[in-house]
């Protein structure tokens, strides 16, 4: 081995010295976030301020000597820092993966070894954990999205082509009153400015033709199309000189492929209940169609048996500048479909409703269709909703062509005009929402804070929670149905033998048998999933009235056709009944037993697999259904349970009077979207 130079260091040496500074600057940054943390109202805070400014002023000062003498020492060897490889942003989402895997152990059942939990206690903790996992997922889904800049510095850079006063007085009020739950509404807009063309989103329940009435516009198949729910996330198609398709990941790079790939990342089939963690679909396509810069959205359907997907398609609902609902012409329109027009409405989004497979009826049936939903629409919103029927059938391309040059044609020649209008809607509402917690403010800064408001407060928020925690509940029945539902066997062959009894066709028995089995099993499911819906939105009125809370706390869904639309299945023809040999001898309770053990020897088998296999198709679907009432819970509650915490001082607020409120509010007044 040769000897180093007077002033080299060898290979292990230098790695040593590196790996030391790094160290060092590792330490050195706990010290200064320890700064942070004593400046911070956080109520688990460790350190209190116990420095002078000028104190502080001189540590970080010799802080940054140091740091000047490590970069010093390093030069001298000809070395210098590791470059920094790891992306914050990266590194924030996976932390919060971290943090929501954590609350989730803050369940009542994780702590069931330190002694049993007291049910009000247990209601509480779930409905907390609920909560949690709601804020962290917003907070996950916006930083999802890249933006490399702040929202004054974006709405500074697009403010020259738009007048976005509104907007800037907006940022300004939220940042000012720590308005954290508008934030990501604010955002949502500024993207709409940012980018250029109209974005029109699909909108439907399963398998009402969304993906073919997109592949007939792009003129190519494109998107994945088949009789199963089969959308996962919801895809967006945009003009490209060259066909690709763009993934991101919630905990992993993104990938860049072929179109042909979509499947693996769309389709319940390759990606069921979005396992694979998927963020956002992008396809580019040298499509005509695109080419004017509209942005087409394939969305998840609502009321899927099969995929998880719906509570994704209502999270996506206010991106979208232009809808169209899909309502299929050969059913009806449901509480589903009104609810998700109602959805788009609320959120300052142009809709218009296709009543596809058109295809399906004669034209008078057509005219009545029409018709029909025309009034259900004027009997439900003030809007003037267009209403028009499709068919991508190639003989009944006057339908498809009608609507095209009547609908999106004027659409697309005027794009840039309705993405501002689309804007200046939501602008609006959210105005109006700001507006809301503004005079909440305003009104309690106006009286003193009397003891019993302290308790309704505290009280409302034990409400909302303990509502929240239902969902936890509802939850772990639904997953046991996988458990319990194949053990209803015996239950189903002795109801068939039942029936045998009483001179009905063995076969014909064991399938009512097993149908009725299913069918209270999943009725039942069902009418938790709706008792469900409706106590929680008593709750949310309930605590509005108790607070007299002044804001919009909405009214979704109770229920009505989404959760009776249920997977019920048939007896799978393959499991025959076999000649059973007692039949003869019915009449009393011992050929009765015969005839049930005989079923039970011969079928019973089969059946308990294909219980297994429909409890796994039930769950899902309620599962789903569950995560649509998250949705729904969270859009209706943010605000209020956000001013709940403010009023019992939960959230840091800013120290204004009650006449900057009111300044403010009159600025919001005056100002309009122009």
């Amino acid at each position: 081995m040769e000897p180093p130079s007077d002033r080299a260091l060898n290979e292990n040496q230098q790695r040593r010295l590196i790996v030391t500074c790094q160290h060092v600057d590792r330490l050195l940054a706990d010290l200064e976030r320890s700064f942070i943390e004593a400046q911070s109202n956080s109520p688990f805070g460790r350190y209190a301020d116990d420095l002078a400014p000028a104190e502080q002023r001189l540590v970080h000062d010799y802080i940054s000597r140091v740091h000047t003498q490590l970069l010093r020492m390093l030069d001298g060897q000809g070395l210098s820092p590791t470059p920094r490889r790891i992306s914050l942003r990266h590194s924030i989402l996976t932390h919060l993966l971290y943090v929501d895997v954590s609350v989730e152990e803050l369940k009542p059942h994780y702590m069931q070894g330190y002694g049993a939990v007291a049910p009000q206690a247990a209601a509480a903790l779930n409905g907390i954990v609920e909560e949690l996992h709601g804020t962290i997922g917003q907070l996950t889904r916006y930083l999802s999205v890249d933006r490399t800049e702040d929202l004054l510095s974006r709405l500074e850079r697009i403010g020259a082509s738009v007048d976005l006063g509104l907007l800037h007085l907006l940022e300004e009020l939220i940042s000012k009153y720590g308005l954290v739950e508008f934030r990501s509404v604010l955002a949502t807009i500024l993207d709409a400015l940012e980018r250029r063309g109209l974005e029109l989103a699909v909108f439907g329940r399963v398998s009402t033709g969304k993906s073919s009435l997109l592949n007939r516009l792009l003129g190519r198949e494109v998107l994945p199309v088949g009789v199963t729910p089969i959308t996962a996330v919801p895809t967006r198609i945009g003009f490209g000189r060259e066909p690709q398709l763009h993934v991101w990941f919630a905990d992993a790079p993104s990938r860049h492929l072929g179109v042909s790939a979509l499947p693996e990342y769309a389709s319940e089939r390759e990606n069921p209940a979005n396992v694979k963690r998927v963020l956002r679909l992008v396809v580019e396509l040298p499509a005509p169609f695109l080419e004017s810069g509209v942005t087409l959205v394939d969305t998840p359907g609502l009321g899927s048996l099969a995929t998880a997907g719906a509570a994704e398609t209502l999270a996506y609902l206010p991106h979208c500048d232009v809808a169209a609902v899909l309502v299929d012409a050969s059913s009806t329109i449901t509480s589903d479909d009104l609810a998700t027009v109602g959805s788009l409405l609320d959120a300052g989004i142009r809709v218009s409703v296709l009543l596809s497979k058109g295809d399906l009826l004669n034209e008078k049936d057509r005219d009545a269709a029409l018709a029909y939903v025309r009034q259900m629409l004027a009997r439900e919103f003030t809007s003037n909703i267009s209403v028009v029927v499709v068919s991508v059938k190639p003989e009944f391309d006057s339908l498809f062509q009608r609507w095209r040059e009547a609908e999106l044609a004027p659409l697309v020649a005027d794009q840039e005009r309705e993405r501002q209008k689309a804007a200046a809607r939501k602008t609006e509402i959210l105005r109006s929402q700001v507006a809301v917690t503004l005079r909440r403010w305003s009104a309690a800064e106006q009286r003193t804070p009397a003891t019993d408001a302290i308790g309704r407060s505290r009280s409302a928020d034990l409400t909302l929670q303990t509502a929240a925690g239902e969902i936890t509940v509802l939850e772990r029945r639904i997953d046991d149905i996988n458990l319990l539902l194949p053990r209803r066997t015996p239950e189903i062959v002795t109801r068939a033998a039942n029936l045998i009894e009483n001179k009905i066709d063995p076969q014909a028995a064991l399938a009512q048998a097993f149908r009725d089995v299913a069918d209270e099993t999943a009725r039942g499911i069902a009418g938790d999933l709706q008792d469900l819906s409706r106590s929680m939105m008593a709750a949310c009125r309930e605590v509005s009235s108790s607070v007299q809370w002044i804001g919009e706390s909405g009214e979704a869904s109770d229920g009505g056709a989404r959760f009776r639309e249920v997977p019920v299945p048939a007896l799978p023809p393959e499991i025959e009944v076999p000649a059973l040999g007692a039949e003869r001898m019915l009449g009393h309770g011992l050929a009765r037993a015969i005839v049930a053990k005989r079923l039970e020897h011969a079928v019973g088998d089969a059946l308990r697999s294909t219980l297994d296999s429909y409890a796994a198709v039930l769950r899902r679907w309620a599962l789903n259904k569950l995560d649509e009432i998250r949705v729904e819970w969270a859009a209706t509650t943010d605000a209020l349970r956000a001013d709940i915490d403010r009023q019992l001082g939960h959230t840091e607020r800013a120290l204004v009077s009650a006449q900057d409120i009111e300044k403010d509010l009159q600025r919001l007044a005056v100002t309009a979207v122009r």
